[in-house]
């Protein structure tokens, strides 16, 4: 008598059948873990992004009661809205520097003594080339906040992470005049 083994005696084509089984519970498995990680997804990657920066103090008046947010507010959504409060520097405590790249004699020492009216810390203005289009308004890490405020006195200019650090060195954030600036 020889022994075959535990499986010599089952019926031909049991092997097939147990295996097709064993993949679709596999399959089966798979999806239901699929489907539960959807389902329970915290937020869904669908919908319209919404970012916006507001940087004037905002007061509420809601059945004769008063708020005063503080300034620099950003909200950003994504399929639900949420609220973070960043804090702008005062003026006296960043320095600017105005360069011309248009053009117009004493434009940016006219801006620049109205950032000191301002109560910013200015360095000399200076001349920049090439010709900027529209105006620019750069800032180095962390000064973002101070630069989207200036935006006030400077209307329609582009606010970026300075390009090259040896720009303006000292100063946190560099306003450039561009061909579009009008006094």
């Amino acid at each position: 008598m020889t022994n075959k083994g535990k499986h010599a005696s089952q019926t031909p084509g049991t092997f097939y059948r147990d295996l097709a089984i064993m993949i679709l519970g596999i399959l089966l498995v798979g999806a239901a873990v699929f489907f539960l990680l959807y389902l329970f997804a915290d937020e869904p990657a669908t919908g319209p992004t919404t970012t916006s920066t507001t940087l004037a103090t905002t007061t509420t008046t809601i059945d004769g009661t008063s708020t005063t947010e503080d300034p620099a507010t950003t909200t950003s959504t994504l399929g639900t809205t949420s609220s973070t409060t960043v804090d702008v520097r005062p003026p006296a405590d960043v320095t600017v520097v105005v360069l011309n790249s248009m053009g117009l004699d004493g434009a940016a020492g006219r801006m620049t003594n109205e950032l000191a009216e301002a109560g910013y810390q200015t360095l000399t203005p200076a001349d920049y080339e090439p010709e900027q289009d529209p105006s620019q308004i750069w800032y180095r890490e962390g000064f973002a906040p101070e630069a989207a405020a200036l935006v006030e006195l400077l209307p329609g200019a582009d606010v970026a992470p300075i390009p090259d650090e040896s720009i303006g060195e000292g100063a946190d954030v560099v306003l450039v005049l561009g061909t579009g600036y009008t006094e």
